[in-house]
């Protein structure tokens, strides 16, 4: 029975028990954490891509239209300028 009379030995398995759950719950919240920030991470660089690709497909109209005829060299200039992230005039 030990030194206690068994008095203590519930006490220490119950504890053990409730720290090792405890202990789960936090590797939980840390996975979660983890996980939250790759998910953040590739939400950033996809949306960081998109805006890329979005300001090619902006220049790649600008040409279209300037090879077209539909606008002269100074619009088309004064356009290109301002997509690249110049001073717009």
């Amino acid at each position: 029975m030990g030194p206690h009379g068994g008095a203590g030995t519930g006490t220490m398995q119950w504890g053990a028990a409730g720290g090792a759950g405890f202990g789960l719950l936090w590797w939980l919240v840390l996975l979660a954490i983890a996980l939250a920030l790759v998910v953040g991470a590739v939400y950033l660089v996809h949306r960081l891509d998109a805006s890329a690709t979005t300001e090619q497909d902006a220049v790649d109209v600008l040409r279209s239209r300037y090879a077209s005829g539909e606008i002269d060299d100074e619009e088309f200039e004064r356009r290109r300028t301002r997509l690249d992230g110049g001073p717009s005039a």
